[in-house]
């Protein structure tokens, strides 16, 4: 059996874990209903796991045994930074859980010219508080160990800035400049990566000048017009294969 728990909780040096968080307890006692005695998988999220077997459970606090520390940081992989057009109807839950199941570092959250503005003021701060609880539960299940960063909601021209950091830009936008993912991708040694995708209807023709002038360049998905929630993870899954396979 394998679950998150927070870095606060986990002492190595005293070969313990406890927890003391209502929620945590709750979900491992009474919806994952483990028992004292049972071996256990456990990751901090910050690229640290943890082997041991349940020594204690109560009502205010699970004690885990330590029997054996994980170390996962030196897995060499480059990091992706999904910079995500708010789409309609909840679609974005579905891209946070399978971008976090495909690997992605951070995921920033975009309003751009063509986003429904409701969707950015009706309670951003709940939902991002939703979108880490997600991002949570598809690391566990996918065995994951380094939890993905979920930003607030940003702005598309502070984004661009932010993303001049990157060592590579996968602007995705329907254009005729538009190059292949392939070509962007050869001879990329690439050690951090932001895929920009836009909402429905694509980025606005303005938005895609404003990325050609930070010298981004444009990319294309092929010759069929893709979803939002489709773009997103055929990108990344693009990515996941050349650098992981």
């Amino acid at each position: 059996m394998r679950f998150y728990v927070a870095p606060e909780s986990i002492f190595p040096e005293k070969k313990v874990i406890e927890i003391k968080d209502k929620k945590e307890i709750h979900h491992i006692r009474d919806v994952m209903r483990l028992k004292e005695g049972l071996n256990v998988d456990v990751f901090d999220g910050e690229g640290n796991g943890y082997s041991g077997k349940i020594k204690t459970i109560s009502k205010s606090s699970i004690i885990i045994g330590i029997e054996r520390c994980i170390d996962f940081k030196d897995v060499k992989t480059p990091e992706v930074t999904l910079y995500q057009a708010m789409p309609k109807h909840g679609k974005m839950d579905f891209i946070i859980e399978k971008a976090v199941e495909l690997g992605v570092h951070a995921i920033v959250p975009l309003v751009t010219e063509r986003t429904v503005t409701s969707i950015v003021r009706d309670r951003a701060h709940i939902k991002r508080e939703r979108w880490i609880r997600l991002s949570k539960a598809a690391s566990k299940q996918c065995g994951r160990v380094k939890l993905p960063l979920i930003s607030g909601v940003t702005e598309f021209n502070d984004a661009l800035v932010e993303s001049k950091k990157k060592d590579l830009v996968i602007f995705a936008a329907l254009d005729k400049d538009a190059e292949p993912l392939p070509e962007i991708l050869k001879e990329s040694k690439a050690k951090s990566i932001a895929v920009f995708v836009g909402p429905e209807g694509d980025f606005s023709q303005a938005e895609i000048t404003m990325a050609k002038n930070k010298d981004f360049r444009i990319c294309s998905l092929g010759s069929l017009v893709l979803r939002v929630e489709t773009a997103a993870l055929y990108i990344l899954s693009c990515l996941n294969y050349e650098y992981n396979s």
